[in-house]
């Protein structure tokens, strides 16, 4: 059984993504996103026993503890690594500085890498698929509308609802209305829109 997972990833000349997740054999996760991330700062989540169970079977199956990593010297600079640790529950420490430079990568270390933090579920904080929101309320004097730039619905909502500053209390919806296509780090409202019946506030 392993006592932790740590995985970082480590920055390249470009807009690789730099972080670094930790899981323990409980499940709990802690993750730090430097640059180039979805979710930047510290955030902490915890996974089911079932998935510890995977990861631990995930760690066993691929023999990370036997594994020889052999890049060979041939190698592309200016490429991000991910460094992989684990720590067993015997005491043992075993870790792999895998640079994805080397002309002779190894695809099966990669994956194993990527199934990790499947199971974590970094995706969310790191690299998730964006979608664009109106976000609206209507009331009777005014109509108030955002444009968003959100992971989900209710992280639209509550962003406009930061931002909004309107006294009342307001009751939004919000639509998706497409997929943002460009590179963003950060929920953001795009354009605001505020017009009451006789004009604009």
């Amino acid at each position: 059984m392993f006592e932790y997972i740590k995985l970082q990833r480590t920055m390249c000349f470009g807009t690789c993504p730099v972080y670094s997740v930790m899981v323990d054999n409980e499940g709990n996760v802690n993750y730090s996103g430097e640059m180039f991330v979805y979710k930047s700062g510290e955030h902490h989540w915890k996974i089911p026993m079932k998935k510890v169970e995977q990861l631990n079977g995930l760690i066993e199956d691929f023999g990370f503890k036997s594994f020889i990593y052999e890049p060979g010297n041939e190698f592309i600079t200016d490429q991000p690594s991910c460094i992989t640790t684990i720590k067993y529950s015997d005491g043992e420490t075993k870790e792999i500085n895998h640079y994805y430079g080397h002309v002779l990568i190894d695809d099966s270390l990669t994956a194993f890498e990527n199934k990790i933090e499947r199971i974590i579920g970094t995706k969310k904080y790191v690299n998730p698929k964006l979608y664009i929101y109106l976000v609206e309320e209507k009331i009777s004097e005014s109509s108030i509308r955002y444009m968003v730039i959100s992971a989900s619905e209710k992280e639209a909502i509550s962003l406009v609802e930061k931002e909004c500053t309107r006294q009342e209390a307001l009751k939004w919806k919000a639509m998706k209305i497409g997929v943002a296509i460009d590179d963003y780090y950060e929920p953001l409202i795009l354009m605001r829109d505020f017009k009451v019946r006789n004009g604009n506030l």
